[in-house]
């Protein structure tokens, strides 16, 4: 709700909600189509970061803009904005009603606040509607698509930097004869908007983009965003009628393009500019008329071989090289899921859905897009193995741990079979081979021949020649053996827990340094996605194998533990 003084919304929200109170017209400008019998817009209510500007939002175009006219007409007098705000109030009143009616707390509890004599919150409302309805107030109508695409790119992409609506690109290995290939594919859409179609695809996710390029899929963060005003934004520059319109030459259609992709990123870099100064440089030397210029000379027939062909440039050009890229953004994400101190239910979580939701768009992507490159991994292909750690790497192996926990377990077996972490312990949550072939010895014998040391390291030497390991360090099975003869220590449970959340954290390490070192290789992106996902895989299993353990370390070795990222 709103605390006063427009409740430090960003301007480019409390702009809309402006141009609308001041001129009713500036709706037009929201309209997915014009031939619709009941209006649709493309900027909704839960666009807006401030809840109360998106219910003043909702109340204008569910009737409030027909009530301000309607006020205007019945007392042609009266103070404009006054009126104005009365009649908003009103609306936004009937509209917390009806919230509240299904049973919405907040609402009721605007309901009962207008039951008041005065009631700051609705004196305050009025006060900051009747000021943005002044016709002093600093936004230009003509800009009010602008400021909506801003309000609904940056309630899908918020940024830690203040107004600034989304960061589309990373630039990445980039050079000019790049920059040329992507701006052919831009220019080929400029020069005939039905080209678009080409990248039209039916997503298995009803939410996802139909459009199988993205703006992330560009290398340069400039063509990323002239993309998204082209073609996958809100509000894109193909749905102008300016675009479709049989009466112009491609010429003059291009140019209307143009000039709303060029106005389009002004706005963006001076919502930016408030927090980066590299926006405020580009606004300062007005790149945007060079740009527009260079988007002219794109949209030239002949800039390209065969500008029917954009799609099948695209996939070469753009969308196959940027794959990379993208797994390894994930790959980065894997690793800060799987490090965080967060419960290893959340981190699997993450892991099982939002980055194989992620792996699984990239290839449906790659697979409906015009594909050139044959050589569909199979399903024999195995994951490429993690490299191996290098010196001074954090080791996330907690040795001590590991000692106090076999020790219990040789002096209760029987604790394996507890609920909780115990239970859930594997041979891959101990680090030395000394005590991975302990614990399977320990598993594998009854529970009395368990706590006899002669029987417990017999047996885990043969399990180690079994396998073909090296032999095993005589000097350290001892140990374990004689500490758990002569010191009693606490039950595993929380030892094992920090265990198994030092293996989540290990997996996740190594699935994402697999990852990153195969997005280096010259492999086909399809190939490179099945191995990601494997990866993936693997880190997902170990942080769903005991969902519920948080990430305690244990207090009693903590000083002696292995440096822990």
């Amino acid at each position: 709700m709103n605390n006063g003084q427009y409740g430090g919304a960003p301007q480019h929200e409390l702009n809309i909600v402006s141009n609308l109170l001041r001129d009713s017209s500036t709706a037009n400008q929201l309209l997915v189509g014009r031939n619709r019998q009941k209006p649709q817009y493309w900027l909704r209510p839960d666009h807006f970061q401030t809840d109360w500007l998106g219910d003043a939002y909702e109340a204008l175009l569910s009737g409030g803009l027909g009530d301000i006219d309607q006020q205007l007409q019945a007392y042609p007098g009266a103070d404009r904005a006054q009126v104005t705000a009365y009649a908003v109030i009103a609306r936004m009143l009937t509209l917390y009603r009806q919230r509240a009616a299904a049973g919405d707390p907040k609402a009721q509890w605007a309901v009962n606040q207008a039951s008041l004599t005065h009631s700051d919150f609705w004196v305050g409302l009025h006060n900051d509607v009747s000021q943005m309805a002044q016709p002093t107030w600093p936004a230009n109508p003509e800009h009010a698509r602008h400021d909506a695409y801003v309000t609904a790119r940056a309630a899908q992409h918020p940024s830690t930097i203040e107004n600034v609506p989304f960061e589309l690109s990373r630039p990445r290995g980039y050079d000019n004869e790049a920059r040329r290939r992507e701006l052919a594919v831009i220019g080929a859409i400029l020069n005939d908007p039905t080209r678009a179609q080409q990248f039209r695809y039916s997503p298995q996710n009803p939410d996802a983009s139909p459009y199988w390029l993205q703006p992330q899929d560009f290398g340069d963060p400039a063509t990323a965003e002239i993309w998204d005003a082209l073609v996958t934004g809100p509000d894109p520059a193909i749905a102008l009628p300016a675009a479709t319109d049989p009466n112009l030459t491609w010429q003059e259609r291009a140019a209307a393009m143009i000039q709303h992709i060029t106005t389009r990123l002004a706005y963006n870099d001076y919502h930016r500019s408030t927090g980066d100064p590299t926006a405020q440089a580009r606004l300062d030397a007005n790149v945007y008329q060079r740009l527009a210029i260079d988007l002219e000379k794109a949209s030239a027939p002949n800039f390209s071989p065969n500008p029917d062909n954009a799609a099948w440039y695209a996939v070469d050009f753009i969308l196959e090289p940027s794959i990379p890229a993208a797994v390894e953004d994930l790959a980065g994400r894997v690793r800060d899921y799987g490090l965080s101190d967060a419960s290893l239910g959340q981190i699997g979580l993450e892991l099982g859905t939002n980055v194989d939701y992620a792996l699984g768009q990239l290839a449906e992507r790659l697979d409906e897009g015009h594909r050139t490159l044959g050589g569909y991994s199979t399903p024999e292909q195995t994951a490429i193995p993690a490299p191996e750690q290098s010196e001074g790497q954090a080791s996330y192996t907690s040795v001590p741990t590991e000692r106090r926990v076999l020790v219990s377990l040789v002096q209760d077996p029987g604790q394996l079979r507890w609920d909780g972490s115990t239970r859930s312990l594997a041979e891959q949550d101990f680090t030395l081979p000394e005590h991975r072939y302990l614990f399977k010895a320990i598993q594998s014998l009854s529970p009395g021949a368990a706590q006899d040391r002669w029987l417990l390291n017999n047996k885990a030497e043969q399990l180690a020649r079994r396998d073909g390991a090296p032999p095993l360090d005589f000097q350290e099975l001892e140990s374990i053996g004689l500490e758990a003869r002569t010191r009693k220590v606490d039950p595993a449970g929380r030892g094992a827990g920090h265990l198994v959340t030092m293996t989540v954290r290990r997996t996740a390490r190594d699935a994402s340094t697999a990852v990153e070192a195969a997005a280096r290789e010259t492999l086909d992106p399809r190939v490179l996605i099945d191995q990601s996902r494997e990866q993936f895989k693997r880190a997902t299993r170990e942080a769903l194998r005991y969902q519920e353990q948080s990430v305690p370390e244990p207090t009693l070795y903590s000083a002696q533990q292995a440096h822990v990222a």
